[in-house]
């Protein structure tokens, strides 16, 4: 059962920005920063959860500290733009663990994916496997990643202009 949407009042937009900046905040903590009681906070929170407003706790890793990697931006354009030859490619995308991130795009080409593996020869190896697969795909262009100079750190919610619901 879907749940009717929460308005997203100005309390829930300051607990949204505050989950995203530290997700491993205490309810206490959070209840403080957004002026409410701790269980007022608790019930927003469950609230747009369940409405599906915030969608998976998640945590940031140094992957360049934790493990030997390669990553990559491949564009990717398909033969035919099709809905069915979209919808392959979509569910296919989705089993390969090294494509963390994957956006479909317009322009001259039809994805963009970001890719991380653990050597250049891997990084071969699953291009090749992508384009042999049936996946339609017609191209593959790999642009390196050298530096991150800014990584994704959240949304910039503060800036942006929130839906009334």
């Amino acid at each position: 059962m879907i749940k009717k949407p929460v308005k997203l009042d100005k309390i829930n937009r300051n607990i949204l920005i505050e989950l995203q900046n530290n997700s491993r905040i205490s309810n206490n903590e959070l209840s403080e920063r957004v002026s409410l009681s701790p269980s007022a906070c608790l019930q927003r929170v469950k609230a747009m959860e369940d409405c599906g407003y915030i969608l998976q706790y998640v945590m940031a890793l140094d992957i360049n500290q934790l493990c030997i990697n390669v990553k990559a931006y491949i564009n990717i354009k398909l033969k035919s733009n099709t809905y069915q030859n979209c919808s392959i490619f979509e569910r296919s995308a989705k089993k390969y663990p090294q494509i963390v991130d994957c956006l479909r795009v317009n322009g001259g080409i039809d994805y963009i994916a970001f890719v991380i593996c653990t050597s250049i020869e891997e990084f071969n190896h699953f291009c090749d496997e992508l384009l042999q697969s049936d996946l339609g795909i017609e191209n593959i262009t790999s642009h390196f990643v050298l530096d991150e100079p800014k990584w994704f750190g959240g949304y910039p919610l503060n800036n942006l202009q929130w839906k009334e619901v």
